[in-house]
């Protein structure tokens, strides 16, 4: 029976953050007001490069400047007040209603304009359209407006909804980084509980094996108590850990055959501790504790940026019920946690043997 382990990964974009991060803040305004410039200041440049047309030229230029405010009047009014104390409070049919308003006031400024500034300095020759009190004319002005301003509210609600993904994911991390840690402080006190029950047994039956265990079992304790409680440690210590806790097992049962290889090097590789052991611990727990030979087979392979780890341990042949798997669920979570999406677990459980098979990147 085959298990892979797979996880997924979140994303990052550079727009996202264009978009989404607060130090750019001052970049966006400054685009809102550029685009608000290019929309009021276009224009009609057949007008303004008129030398015959000073006074439509100056009107020009005065109904453009109100244009600009006006348009960023309506711009952060949406941004400020409308979608944040409406539209983000479910208020929807509220909101329409003043986005209606919105677009009403724009086609009747607009009509305004031209009516009272452009139109008495318009000369009798001059093609400009006049603009009219009609639902044509003002079907025109809403569609270019609910363009213009429908941008605006789209790119709102998309900052929202980034924000919105941002904060799930930075509070998804604090939790999976405080599960983690519970996970690992799991591991510790398990592999504790497996060496103290063996040292139990041997004060009953051998009590100069059991005196071997306290002493190795002090080498032990030390790496967990400092090393393992680093964030990375050198995999040279994971495996001189490992070779200790199977030296241990070897001094409680004699009939064990323990064969461990490295290959490829392993200078200065490091990983998150306690990674290895708790597949030992089980390896030792279903098949080396057992009665009768048995064997217990560990490879490490570094091969180019992937570390590659096998287990392989004998099995009685007749079952146990053994209680426990506490750590060997542990490590599963902890592998999808540290390693999402990047890392392939899978473990073959046949009649006579139990097979683990890690790949990790390095």
């Amino acid at each position: 029976m085959r298990q892979p382990v797979n996880s997924t990964v979140s994303f990052n974009n550079p727009l996202i953050r264009l978009i989404s991060d607060q130090k750019f803040r001052w970049l966006r305004h400054s685009l809102f007001l550029l685009l608000g410039l290019i929309l009021a200041f276009k224009g009609d440049f057949g007008v303004v490069n008129d030398p015959r047309s000073p006074e439509l030229l100056r009107a020009v230029r005065i109904s453009d400047a109100i244009s600009f405010i006006f348009i960023m009047g309506m711009i952060y009014l949406l941004i400020l007040v409308l979608i944040p104390k409406l539209l983000f409070r479910s208020k929807v049919f509220l909101f329409a209603f003043c986005f209606f308003i919105i677009i009403v006031i724009i086609y009747f400024v607009i009509w305004a304009i031209d009516l009272y500034l452009l139109q008495p300095v318009i000369p009798a020759n001059n093609n400009l359209q006049r603009i009219d009190l009609s639902i044509i004319v003002f079907i025109q002005i809403a569609a270019v407006t609910c363009v213009l301003l429908g941008s605006v509210v789209g790119l709102v609600i998309f900052k929202k909804w980034i924000n919105d993904v941002q904060h799930m994911h930075e509070l998804q991390q604090a939790n999976l980084r405080t599960e983690l840690e519970q996970l690992k402080s799991q591991v510790n006190p398990h592999f504790l509980f497996n060496t103290l029950n063996n040292l139990l047994v041997l004060t009953k039956t051998d009590p100069e094996k059991a005196t071997q265990v306290l002493l190795g079992l002090s080498d032990l304790l030390r790496y967990q108590l400092y090393d393992s409680a680093r964030e990375t440690i050198l995999l040279s210590k994971d495996i001189e850990f490992i070779r200790n806790l199977v030296a241990l097992e070897q001094i409680r049962k004699n009939d064990l055959t323990v064969e461990l290889a490295v290959e490829g090097k392993i200078d200065n590789v490091q990983l998150p501790p306690f990674l290895f052991i708790p597949f030992v611990e089980n390896a030792i727990k279903h098949g080396a504790s057992t009665v009768g030979h048995s064997y217990l087979n560990l490879h490490f392979q570094i091969k180019e940026d992937r570390l590659l780890f096998t287990a392989e341990n004998s099995k009685p042949p007749v079952k146990q019920n053994l209680v426990g798997g506490l750590g060997l669920k542990n490590i599963q979570r902890r592998l999808m946690l540290i390693y999402p999406g990047n890392h392939r677990l899978e473990i073959t459980d046949l009649a006579d043997k139990y097979i683990v098979n890690l790949n990790i990147p390095l």
